[in-house]
């Protein structure tokens, strides 16, 4: 009897330590949810020990909010609804349609290639109206860009390392394109000329104009090189998913049934 008595007393021990340690090792509980140190590593990668609280919050804010929304669409039997589980379906397969895209080999696209299709289509890069080859910066202080349009004009850059001015690129911008205060700047001023320091959303603008395009005029290369990439960069991406889309049903040989009648 005395060591029947033992051995329940043991066992209970036992069931308590191992529920106190499992109760320690909850790290976030939501309803009849809970986050354990093992599927917060299992679903981050990352061991919570190792975060600091101001790295592991937004993490468990974000797991909490989930958690809530998983109980209230189960309480509120969204999911016996036919429409929304369609829904949902076409939501999840547009997700992981974009992640197995995006493991395919990036297309890539060359200089004989951009030259290739230049080429081939000369004649779509008439302007059909006057069009211009410029660059911008923008800043939100006016003074602070001024200072910078004079260091431009002795090809010191020197802000744009910093990041004060924000460099917007180059690009072809049809007249219509531009606000009036910028195209008054751009047909101010000569190829390879800085325009006047304009107000710009919350801020202020610079423009380089490096070439102007008349009506009519035929585009180089140079010109175009940017768009040309953009159309061959969409051409190609169109290709691999047709090409992934048709390994596909290689592969897995879809059926519909009475798909003849």
């Amino acid at each position: 009897m005395i060591n029947k008595w033992l051995l329940l007393i043991c066992a209970f021990a036992l069931i308590s330590g191992c529920s106190k340690t499992k109760q320690e090792d909850v790290i976030a509980e939501v309803g009849d949810r809970k986050l354990t140190r093992e599927e917060f590593r299992k679903q981050t990668g990352i061991a919570f020990d190792s975060l600091t609280k101001e790295q592991s919050f937004p993490i468990l804010a974000e797991w909490v909010d989930l958690a809530m929304l998983e109980q209230e669409v189960a309480s509120s039997n969204l999911r016996n609804d036919p429409a929304l589980v369609r829904k949902e379906r076409e939501i999840v397969a547009q997700f992981y349609r974009a992640v197995l895209l995006s493991r395919q080999p990036v297309p890539v696209i060359t200089d004989s290639l951009v030259t290739e299709y230049y080429n081939v289509h000369q004649t779509e890069f008439k302007r059909p109206s006057d069009s211009y080859l410029i660059e911008g910066f923008y800043c939100e202080s006016e003074d602070s860009l001024k200072a910078f349009r004079r260091a431009l004009e002795r090809a010191d850059t020197s802000k744009l390392k910093s990041g004060f001015v924000i460099w917007e690129g180059k690009w072809l911008a049809a007249a219509s394109d531009l606000d009036p205060p910028v195209l008054a700047g751009v047909r101010s001023v000569q190829p390879g000329g800085l325009t006047p320091v304009v107000p710009f959303a919350e801020g202020y603008r610079l423009i380089r104009l490096h070439e102007v395009y008349p009506e009519g005029s035929q585009l180089g290369l140079e010109a175009v090189r940017g768009e040309i990439r953009e159309r061959l960069l969409t051409e190609q991406s169109q290709r691999r998913q047709e090409r992934w889309e048709s390994d596909l049903r290689n592969r897995y040989q879809p059926k519909i049934m009475g798909e003849a009648k």
